[in-house]
């Protein structure tokens, strides 16, 4: 009798610290991501960085990441935490469209920071024809086809997902096939992109290392003006701070989403394994803190950027320094004239 207490009492516990680990950590990540990302649109409109394709993938990466808040975050948060108000469970409808919105929103990020670290390699690169790959068409037309693609990918969702007769309705996780469930968000969220980043980002270090001889001869052979190698060399350390950015972007996406990988490859194993109530709430447990870190890296690119980019920071400050400039008196022959 003493043994079946304590099991129940080791379930209770897991069962409150899952429901306030995913309270506080929904919480945070709302705030941290409204701030961060409405930050990221200033920097990344700035004319120092807009002019860069590379930019267009973050910017791109950071709009899904406010639908990432949307969804992950907020909406889940009160389907958790608040029953009665929860948006997933209004109708079938309304359970399939934000299944959808919820699980794509992640998927979008992960791929425009996959596709930023191939635009990297395409600048880098020691042909001119590579090279002019490069560019705002090209990104436009990505950023479109990446969205299609992923939202292809996941047309089972509005398909499969019903509203279910439990305490929360329309689960995070349902499928007929958990088994493929599992494969297909490993391959498509976590594993592919990761794989993407990986290669492309050591493909581009290579190039980088390449590149000073590259460099010396067209140095040597043109004739540059002033303002055109001030230009040229505006434009080679904005390529460098975005591709820093870019790098330590795609570790931390790496790190952030292991967890998960880890989650998907140990769900696909244990499929047909039946639990007890005590497993059942420890693997619900780590479901929680591997899906919280999952999208840790869509809600919290800012903090990340200000970092690892000195220009990014440069650039953030602007905002700040147009803020806090204090009034100032400017005397002229036809009298004093006050500038903000």
């Amino acid at each position: 009798m003493s043994s079946s207490n304590a099991t129940l009492a080791e379930i209770n516990a897991l069962n409150y610290g899952n429901s306030i680990f995913y309270q506080i950590w929904t919480y945070l990540l709302l705030c941290l991501g409204t701030i961060g990302h409405s930050l990221n649109i200033y920097v990344f409109t700035r004319p120092t960085l807009r002019s860069n394709p590379c930019t267009r993938y973050f910017l791109a990466a950071t709009i899904t990441g406010i639908y990432i808040i949307l969804t992950s975050c907020l909406w889940r948060y009160l389907q958790i935490t608040y029953p009665a108000y929860n948006p997933f469970g209004y109708s079938t409808a309304s359970c399939k469209i934000l299944s959808f919105m919820a699980l794509t929103s992640k998927v979008y990020t992960s791929w425009y920071i996959a596709v930023a670290s191939i635009d990297r390699f395409l600048c880098s690169s020691s042909s001119a024809t590579v090279r002019a790959w490069s560019n705002h068409r090209v990104t436009y037309r990505v950023i479109i086809i990446v969205f299609i693609i992923v939202s292809i990918f996941y047309l089972y969702v509005p398909i499969i997902y019903q509203n279910i007769n439990t305490g929360t309705k329309c689960p995070a996780a349902q499928t007929t096939f958990p088994l493929f469930s599992g494969i297909w968000n490993l391959l498509v969220f976590s594993l592919g992109p990761s794989t993407v980043m990986l290669i492309f980002g050591l493909f581009t270090i290579r190039n980088v290392q390449r590149s000073g001889r590259r460099l010396v001869p067209l140095n040597n052979q043109t004739e540059l003006t002033t303002s055109q190698q001030e230009q040229l060399k505006r434009q080679k350390m904005a390529d460098r701070q975005l591709l820093k950015m870019m790098l330590v972007q795609c570790a931390y996406f790496i790190l952030s989403t292991t967890p998960l990988t880890v989650l998907y490859i140990y769900t696909a194993l244990r499929i047909n394994i039946v639990t007890d109530a005590l497993q059942h709430a420890k693997d619900a447990l780590f479901t929680n803190i591997a899906g919280g870190l999952g999208i840790l890296s869509g809600c919290t690119s800012f903090y990340v950027f200000t970092l690892s980019s000195k220009l990014f920071r440069r650039e953030l400050m602007q905002l700040f320094k147009c803020r806090w400039r204090p009034n100032q008196t400017i005397t002229t022959s036809t009298g004093p004239i006050q500038r903000n």
